[in-house]
């Protein structure tokens, strides 16, 4: 059995936690909006993108059905996605002669390089934010990060396998 007084500490370091997190979640969203103008990318379609380059390094188009299983959302939803791109020219739509049905997306060079520039962006800042923190500290939140990776994909697998068990007959 648990001291009650751990559960307690333990509590309050949970807490922590969590105010340092949404702290930092709304400190960085202020310093990116402070330098975000609206055509530039945030994070989020950054990432979104650098998927779709890392699915084909070689720069042929990607399937939509493939984007959607890569990012676990439904079709329409990424549908949604690629049409807000298309609007910003950051991608379009490949049809292949062969099969009209299946529709694949390249990303543009337009957005290739706009992508460049904002990482070298959140690189700069980066590395600024690990020269405060110092050699030690840095080491150390990269191995905490890492174990709190590996925590969460260890639980989501044992999440999955639960839910798979659970709905066989």
């Amino acid at each position: 059995l648990t001291d009650r007084g751990d559960d307690m500490n333990e509590q309050k370091v949970v807490q922590e936690i969590l105010y340092m997190l949404y702290l930092f979640q709304k400190e960085n969203g202020t310093m990116l909006k402070a330098r975000t103008k609206p055509e530039e990318m945030n994070h989020r379609e950054i990432m979104v993108l650098q998927a779709i380059c890392r699915m084909h390094p070689d720069g042929t188009p990607v399937k939509m059905s493939d984007l959607s299983a890569f990012f676990q959302v439904t079709p329409a939803a990424v549908s949604q996605t690629i049409r807000a791109f298309e609007r910003k020219e950051w991608v379009e739509r490949v049809r292949p002669e062969h099969d009209r049905r299946t529709v694949y997306i390249r990303v543009s060079e337009k957005a290739r390089a706009h992508m460049q520039e904002c990482m070298d962006q959140m690189q700069s800042n980066l590395q600024s934010f690990v020269a405060q923190l110092g050699e030690e500290d840095a080491a150390a939140m990269v191995r905490i990060l890492k174990k709190a990776i590996d925590f969460y994909r260890d639980h989501h697998d044992r999440e999955q396998t639960k839910l798979e068990g659970e709905s066989e007959c």
